[in-house]
């Protein structure tokens, strides 16, 4: 095309802008040129295009039509047909105008109207008045020539039609609601017309008209990776996919054959352009009118006035129109073409939530919507109620089934890159409606409609794919691999072919050229294909990732299939209507059903004799006959049947329910048929040898009558062939057959024979003889038996009776050498040591239940032995020995090659030994051997073990015990532990520790050092062997008490010794003997008796031959003396330092108060006074030492009668003084002016009244008394100051001590520090808080058992309490544990047996140990017996010491853990090797018994928030976290703290343990000190209460003498 450069000087007009590009241009001439394009519709009717470079902005008329003219010129010349049309006056001069979009431009053109750089359409008119509506060559359609290869194939009339219409959808989709979405179709004889209210197109370079008729230039076919995503059903119509739908179709429906195009126009306009633009097809335009040189295609366009009815349609002002000329189509079928459309469009036309094309993305409001208005022929088709979506859905039942699914293919074609799809599956089901599939509904009304159906039930396409909304209507797969579940003619699989799946796909997916299918090899058509494949199953497919979601959620492929199956199971029960109906009253049978054997799901079934079916009676007895593929099973051969029952499912008003036949096939006798009982009312049904067969069996034609002649005709022929026996096939027959094989039937055999390699056995008919062996291979005589399984199965007999499985082969009939029905067994090749074990092997044959073979074989063990091997097979565990005991008997038993016991011929000659490191070495020369069972065991037995050279094999004592043959080399080997024997002797480090011993005083250097049998040196006191720790020593002591938690039950530490230093207290008073002792067994090792050191109680004062009656006795001086008579000055009461030396007087007369307490000091004790009775008479006083009652005297006073005072102050008789208040125990005695030399006091105990009547009483001395009382107390208020602040201190102390020693054990019992203790002190806290329970005679039994105590209690049925048995890792979780168990529950006695009543001899036996202990059990008790709990039977984690049990962790439904969660409660419970050993009489375990039994599959969280989280995945368990929330199965959670008073000992080191031992002894030190305050407390609040009423008389009496003195 020519392109005319305009280089005249631009004129003086130019703006300062173009001033500024020309100065541009002068300077830098590689700025980019201005150019406009056009295209001229000339006056003839031709059109030619135009470029003008930079032109001046201004340029006459008669210059741009030379330029016009030129152009046209050139074009003639290379086109042929132009150059036949009709010339062009080029001289009209003046005369001619432009018109631009409705404009005109006269004289001069200015190109300021026209946008540089761009396509314009111009019109040029000579002033002829002569203008045309259609241009020649106007629109460019040289399509790519590789889009032609793509051209599509089996194009039909609405396939050609729908391209035309998914242009137009995806024109007006992209309008905003309110604006008019208008597709209009309308069909006459000649005409087709397609007209839509989208965009529009215009002659703009982006927008040109020429677009839509050029292949492979729609823009459309960029837009598809906008629709890829998205939510389903995926409505973004961008549907363009190569660029010919346009104009491919236009060709197709013009014409029957391709490229004979009559005429085709469309015509389009923007809503901002005034003209209407047009672009023709015609044959000519296309072939005809190309270039000379053939690289173009050129066709006619024009530009036009828009009409009234397309402005009236569009009120917006823009749309498209497409008319197609001349063609073919018959009127008669416009109504099925409007249904087919509807199909085909059905989301884009309407939808509504409550159908099948619920659409996510617009249905917000519920209702029914309409996105676009589609018309064909002037009828809605929203309207129009036909079509197969329509029908589909009024169909359909129930809720539908949905998930997603994304496509992901990495590679592919482009390597690097990832390719996305994405489909969403929806599940309708269609049930059968009294009787009649609603399937079989919808092709009927299809075909009423006149719509072409050539499906039935069975090919009917189950499914229906959409891209983008828009059907694909050749894809009518039958289903997809996910949608095929359940055995032939089982519920499920008929309720799977009820159902049929929507697929709604998104522009990830290709379709094939004429977007009727899906691209057959796209790796995303053929995963889709293969959805729910083992493929998929497995994630196999190649380079395609899938990923399901359901309800928004990641889901696994298994998921989706349960919950699919549950879906079609539920939709079957709740619509299906069955129309078979019993003609007779049915039986109805609830429960005790086998529901697999006769293939139902429900509970309850009606049992009829007689039913119809589709108009035909079957009943009870009748013969029919089931035509082979008619059901699983029934393959090959038809299979005859006598009907014994019908069987509907469900009561009668429920539907859901199918119906089944029971039939006895026709070689089962009738006693092994189908059985109705009725007992007592009560129904009951057997299926016995009965086939149960769907009832639909006779809906698809293959189950007919059968009459008697064919009938009997099968029985004749049943008898003759009827199988009778199974027969092996010996060597002779098995040679002609080549087959290397013969069972050794009969035969004994030594163990080590070759297994024959193959066995072949037939199944003989019942007229088959064996006195022909000839025949044994004649077909007649081996019936073929086909597809009917034998199983083979071995078992071995071995000499201790016991029978096992060996082997087992399943083999179906097979030929050889035209013989069929041989069962040939691979007997050789697959297990080819079958014969190298000794004993009775039996060979079973079989088929079904009826025929039977047993064939045996006898093996016996080879007669040359290889080995020996302990009978009992202890090689792998320790055996454990004292020395100075013996070894425990051992079994041995000889072996041959094979591992076959054989027989000892003689009692061999052993050697024997114990065996370590060099050195050691033990000959056991004790030993008695003989022979027992018949010579299969050798018995060694009383091997005594002596020595004393253990020192060699410390610390572990580990040694190994060999038995050898002297003359075969045969031996065994035991490991074994030699631990040291009993305790030998005991010595004692420092034996004056135990002499000059004195009450309450605490041995502080005494150390036991312990002596065992086998050792002969003791152990160097800085070598510690940590495995001679914890050995327990019972110690007897008498007179002394050891201050710890262990008591008498000792350990022996590391260095094999027990420590009593400053914790062997004396007990016993002054003069007392005691004695302490070590018990190895019952036998005494180590005594020592001491001596405690005597004293004595004198009074020093010198009492006189007579005292006055009632007087006071003053300044008695008492001393304590040793046994020389020196004065013991260590009797000194200090309570500060806790030594409590006081002393007591007793009198049988009242006047003496015995509670009073006269305190030592440095030995003397001095009693201020002491009150004489006031009868005369001889009286006599009892003295002692309040805390040692073995240091007291007797003291007696001769009391004479008394004179009263007078005037100057002497004594009468009647005078008599009252005591004076006695002092505390710590305060001297007061100085007191005596009224002889004896120190006697005559004051008359008489009231104050009668004083001041009489005079008799001396006021003046006794305010003295009470003055000297008022300086006691005070001193004693001082002194428990004193004492109560030296409390204080030392309870600071141990608080100090307690936070220090917790802070120690911080990991531990960071939570909850009153969890934290060991086994023993919570031994301790039971005894002392619960005296009178069961639980606590327990631990009181276990603390004083000699060691071992697990052994002693064993032998008492008992092996400990809840709470002792194990411990746990920390404190938290030993809180939630317990309180989760209760203390009930935790208080428990645990047993091995179950016989534990109350007249048990277990019961009776724990009373008497109870009364032996001075206690009673009054509460209730709970016992938990290990024999009668049902253990855990999954098995163990293989390898673990701790033995847990093998129980899965809860996981989340996409397969990850759970987060927080710790571990099953019985998993988490510590057992030390004692507990581990402890085994119900089964064997099993505590912990697959008690822990089990009382925790079950209780889950253990790190938080409660993890535990709320993890609820909806708990399966009917209970959970706890570790701090503190409880969930029960029920629902009911607990939260919130509190500390059990029982709980679980924690898990700890040996320095944990000794802080702890060292914690509770600070813990018991501080709860004394306390004890004490209160104490203290209470005696000062007396003290100061007495001193106040003590001032209170003082001050009244002082007051009154002063008044007597005044008067």
């Amino acid at each position: 095309m020519f392109r005319f450069h305009v280089v005249s000087v631009f004129a003086f007009q130019m703006s300062s802008r173009r001033s500024v590009k020309r100065s541009l241009i002068l300077d830098d001439d590689e700025d980019e040129d201005i150019f406009y394009s056009f295209k001229v519709l000339l006056p003839n009717g031709t059109s030619v295009k135009l470029t003008v470079n930079n032109p001046d902005p201004e340029m006459s008329m008669q210059n741009f039509v030379n330029l016009v003219k030129k152009e046209y010129d050139n074009a003639r010349k290379d086109c042929v047909l132009l150059s036949k049309r009709t010339k062009v006056d080029w001289n009209s001069g003046g005369k001619f105008y432009l018109e631009s979009n409705g404009d005109k431009m006269k004289g001069i053109v200015r190109f300021a109207a026209f946008k540089p750089n761009l396509c314009h359409i111009i019109r040029l008119d000579d002033g002829s008045g002569i203008a045309f509506t259609m241009y020649e060559n106007l629109w460019d359609l040289t399509p790519d020539t590789d889009l032609l290869k793509e051209l599509p194939e089996n194009y039909s009339f609405e396939t050609a039609l729908a391209d035309l219409i998914d242009n137009s959808l995806q024109a007006v989709w992209p309008f905003r609601e309110g604006a008019r979405k208008l597709i209009s179709v309308d069909i006459s004889g000649d005409r087709i017309t397609v007209f839509d209210t989208g965009r529009g197109m215009d002659s703009s370079e982006e927008n040109s008209i020429d677009k839509w008729g050029k292949i492979g230039a729609s823009i459309h076919r960029s837009q598809k990776t906008g629709a890829i995503g998205g939510k389903p059903p995926y409505l973004k119509p961008y549907f363009g996919m190569f660029g010919y739908g346009g104009p491919y179709a236009s060709m197709f429906l013009g014409s029957l054959t391709l490229f004979s195009v009559r005429r085709t126009l469309v015509s389009s306009k923007t809503k901002d352009s005034k003209k209407v633009f047009t672009l023709q097809f015609k044959k000519e335009a296309l072939i005809d009118n190309r270039s000379i040189l053939g690289k173009n295609w050129k066709t006619d366009g024009g530009m036009r006035d828009p009409s009234e009815e397309e402005m009236e349609l569009s009120p917006h002002g823009s749309f498209t129109k497409v008319e197609i000329f001349e063609s073919e189509f018959d009127i008669s079928k416009i109504y099925q073409l409007q249904c087919r459309l509807k199909d085909i469009y059905f989301p884009y036309i309407q939808f509504c939530p409550s159908t099948i094309f619920l659409c996510d993305e617009l249905s917000k409001t519920g209702r029914t919507e309409r996105p676009v208005e589609f018309q064909v022929n002037g009828e809605d088709l929203a309207e129009i109620t036909g079509g197969e979506v329509a029908i589909t859905n009024l169909h359909s039942k129930g809720q539908v089934y949905s998930f997603q699914i994304r496509f992901t293919l990495t590679g592919g074609k482009r390597k690097g890159t990832t390719q996305e799809a994405n489909a969403r599956l929806k599940f309708v089901y269609f049930p059968i409606v009294q009787g009649k599939e609603s399937i079989d509904k919808i092709l009927e009304s299809l075909e009423e409609e006149g719509c072409k159906v050539s499906e039935s039930f069975q090919t009917f396409g189950r499914v229906s794919v959409r891209r983008l909304g828009r059907l694909l209507p050749e894809v009518r797969w039958d289903s997809i691999p996910f949608m095929q579940r359940g055995y032939r003619a089982s519920t499920l699989q008929k309720g799977c072919r009820r159902v049929k799946c929507f697929v709604d796909l998104d522009a990830g997916f290709s379709p094939t050229p004429s977007k009727t299918d899906l691209a057959s090899q796209n790796p995303f058509s053929v995963a889709l294909r293969n959805f729910g494949s083992k493929s998929t199953e497995k994630e196999k497919d190649d380079d395609v990732t899938i990923v399901t979601h359901r309800e928004g959620k990641s889901v696994s492929y298994a998921h989706l299939d349960e919950k699919y199956q549950e879906w079609v199971l539920e939709m079957h029960n709740t619509h299906d209507e069955e129309a078979a109906s019993g003609a007779d009253e049915a039986v109805l049978i609830v429960g005790s059903l086998d529901k697999k054997a006769l293939g139902i799901l429900r509970d309850a079934v009606r049992v009829h004799k007689e039913v119809t079916r589709k108009g035909m009676s079957w009943k009870r007895g009748q013969n029919i006959k089931i035509l082979r593929g008619a059901y699983a099973g029934v393959h090959n051969n038809n299979v005859y049947a006598t009907i014994d029952y019908f069987l509907i499912e469900g009561f009668e008003d429920e539907a859901g329910g199918d119906t089944r036949i029971l039939c006895r096939p026709i070689d089962r006798p009738e006693n092994e048929g189908c059985k109705l009982s009725i007992i007592d009312g009560i129904s009951k049904l057997e299926v016995r040898s009965s086939l149960s067969l769907p009832i639909t069996i006779i809906d698809s034609g293959k189950c007919l009558h059968v009459d008697a002649n064919e009938w009997n005709r099968k029985l004749d022929k049943q008898q003759e062939k009827a199988p009778s026996k199974i027969d092996l096939l010996d060597e002779r027959d098995c040679r002609e057959l080549k087959i290397d094989g013969e069972l050794p039937v009969g035969d004994s055999v030594r163990a080590g024979k070759a297994t024959p390699k193959q066995i072949v056995a037939v199944v003989r008919p019942a007229c088959f003889t064996s006195s022909t062996p000839s025949k044994k291979l004649d077909q007649k005589h081996i019936v073929k038996m086909d597809g009917e399984e034998m199983v083979m199965v071995v078992t071995l007999k071995s000499s201790d009776k016991n029978v096992k499985s060996v082997c087992s082969q399943r083999m179906f009939p097979t030929s050889r050498k035209g013989i069929s029905g041989l069962y040939i067994f691979p007997l050789g090749s697959k297990f080819p040591n079958l014969f190298k074990k000794a004993g009775t092997y039996k060979f079973s044959f079989s088929i079904g239940n009826l025929i039977k073979c047993n064939k045996t074989v006898v093996v016996r063990p080879s007669s040359k032995a290889a080995k020996w091997e302990l009978d009992d097979n202890l090689e792998s565990l320790t055996c454990n020995v004292r020395v100075g005991s013996s070894l425990p008997p051992f079994r041995i038993a000889c072996f041959d090659e094979y591992k076959n016991q054989i027989l000892f011929s003689s009692v061999p000659s052993l050697e024997v030994e114990l065996e370590a490191n060099p050195g050691f070495l033990i000959k056991i020369d004790k030993i008695e051997t003989n022979l027992i069972n018949d010579g299969s065991i050798l018995k060694i037995e009383n091997m005594l073990v002596e020595t004393d050279g253990l020192d060699q094999i410390r610390p572990n004592y580990k040694a190994t015990l060999e038995i050898r043959a002297m003359d075969k080399p045969f031996s065994v080997s035991v490991p074994c532990k030699v631990n040291p024997g009993p305790l030998k002797r005991v010595a004692v480090n420092n034996p004056d520790a135990l002499e000059n011993l004195l009450p309450d005083s605490t041995v502080e250097d005494l150390i036991l050092e312990v002596y065992n049998i086998g050792l002969c040196t003791f152990l160097n006191r800085n070598q510690v062997f940590p495995s001679n720790l914890g050995t327990d020593v019972l110690i007897n002591i008498d007179g002394y008490i050891i201050e710890d938690w262990m008591g008498i039950n000792r350990k022996v530490d590391g260095r094999g010794c027990i420590d009593l230093s400053g914790i062997l207290k004396v007990t016993e008073g002054y003069g007392k003997s005691v004695s302490l002792s070590v018990m190895s067994g019952n036998e005494v090792i180590f005594r020592k008796e001491s001596q405690i050191e005597e004293r004595e109680l004198r009074l020093v004062t010198e009492l006189p031959d007579c005292c006055a009656a009632g007087s006071n006795l003053v300044n008695l001086i008492f001393q304590v003396t040793d046994s020389d008579g020196s004065l013991d000055t260590r009797i000194h009461h200090d309570e500060k330092s806790g030594c409590f030396h006081t002393m007591c007087i007793e009198s049988d007369s009242s006047i003496v108060e015995s509670t009073i307490r006269y305190a030592f000091v440095h030995g003397s004790c001095k009693v201020p006074s002491l009150s004489l009775p006031e009868n005369e008479g001889v009286f006599s006083y009892r003295v002692f030492h309040s805390r040692y009652p073995e240091l007291h005297m007797s003291v007696k006073v001769t009391c004479a009668p008394t004179f009263e005072r007078d005037e100057i102050g002497y004594s009468t008789p009647y005078s008599t003084t009252p005591p004076p208040e006695s002092g505390m125990p710590s305060i001297t005695n007061p100085s007191s002016t005596p009224c002889s030399q004896f120190g006697v006091l005559a004051i008359r105990s008489s009231s104050l009244a009668l004083c001041s009547q009489t005079g008799l009483m001396d006021i003046a001395q006794y305010t003295e008394s009470l003055k000297e009382t008022i300086n006691s107390e005070e001193e004693l208020r001082v002194e428990l100051d004193k004492r109560l602040k030296c409390l204080q201190d030392q309870h600071e102390h141990a608080e100090q001590e307690c936070s220090r020693l917790q802070a120690s054990l911080e990991p531990l019992g960071a939570s909850f520090p009153e969890c934290l203790s060991t086994k023993e002190l919570m031994m301790k806290q039971i005894e002392d808080k619960h005296h009178d329970t069961a639980a606590s005679v327990f631990c009181c039994l276990y603390r004083k058992a000699p060691p071992p105590q697990s052994l002693f209690l064993s032998k008492k049925g008992m092996f400990g309490l809840v709470a002792l048995l194990g411990s746990v890792a920390s404190t938290s979780l030993s809180r939630v544990l317990s309180e989760y168990l209760g203390k009930d529950t935790m208080l428990s006695l645990v047993c091995k047996s179950s016989q534990f009543g109350p007249k048990s001899d277990e019961y009776r036996k724990l009373q008497s140990e109870a009364a032996s202990l001075g206690r009673s059990i009054t509460n209730r008790f709970l016992v938990i017996c290990l024999d009668a709990i049902r253990p855990w039977r999954n098995g163990l984690v293989k390898n673990d010491p701790q033995k847990r049990l093998a129980m899965d962790n809860p996981y989340l439904p996409n397969g990850d853990p759970i987060l927080g969660f710790k571990g099953y409660a019985v998993n988490m419970i510590d057992l030390s090797s004692e507990e581990l050993n402890i085994q119900s009489s089964s064997g099993y375990g505590l912990r697959e018994t008690l822990f089990y039994g009382v925790f079950g599959e209780l889950q253990v969280y790190e938080t409660g928030e993890h535990l709320e989280a993890a609820l909806p995945h708990i399966n009917g368990g209970d959970a706890v976290s570790l701090d503190g929330v409880i969930a029960r199965e029920n629902g009911f959670i607990y939260s919130g703290c509190c500390t059990p008073e029982i709980h679980f000992p924690i898990t700890v080191t040996e320095r944990q343990e000794k802080a702890l031992v060292q914690l509770e002894i600070i813990r018991d030190k501080k709860r004394k000190v306390e004890q004490m305050m209160t104490e203290e407390n209470c005696k000062l609040r007396k003290v100061v209460k007495k001193l106040k009423k003590a001032n209170e008389k003082y001050q009244h009496f002082t007051a009154m003498a002063a008044d007597s003195s005044y008067s």
